[in-house]
């Protein structure tokens, strides 16, 4: 990857490093610009640096500060929020997310091909498109 897409931004927060670069990759390969963090506070900091420019953020919610972090994203408007899931959870809705992105499970064997799809799927549905 030489440059950097100039599509929509997206955060992704997990403390799984491998997944969440694992999705920035995706996201980057279909034109978005993505911004992996590995923590709460970590990804707050990357919002202030951002001066709020985030259009997407995919965030666990089951990590250390995660009900901060989505309050301070619903103060920006163009913010949309998707809560990652680990595979088999129940779902439990938060204010402020549209959506739910469920984690593979950690002994499925995994699909790139099938993981765009989900990822396209789901950027559709809430409205997110990439610079073409």
């Amino acid at each position: 990857m030489n440059e950097t897409p100039a599509g929509p931004t997206v955060l992704v927060v997990d403390e799984d490093v491998g997944f969440i670069w694992w999705l920035a990759e995706l996201l980057a390969e279909d034109g978005y610009r993505s911004i992996p963090a590995l923590g709460c506070r970590q990804a707050l900091s990357l919002i202030k640096s951002s001066d709020g420019a985030v259009e997407l953020a995919l965030v666990n919610p089951r990590l250390r500060g995660a009900t901060r972090l989505i309050a301070a994203l619903r103060q920006y408007r163009t913010s949309k929020i998707v809560l990652i899931q680990e595979p088999e959870a129940p779902h439990s809705p938060i204010e402020g997310a549209i959506a739910f992105l469920e984690k593979p499970a950690g002994s499925a064997p995994v699909s790139r091909l099938e993981w765009r799809q989900k990822l396209r799927r789901l950027l559709l549905q809430i409205g997110i498109r990439a610079a073409s």
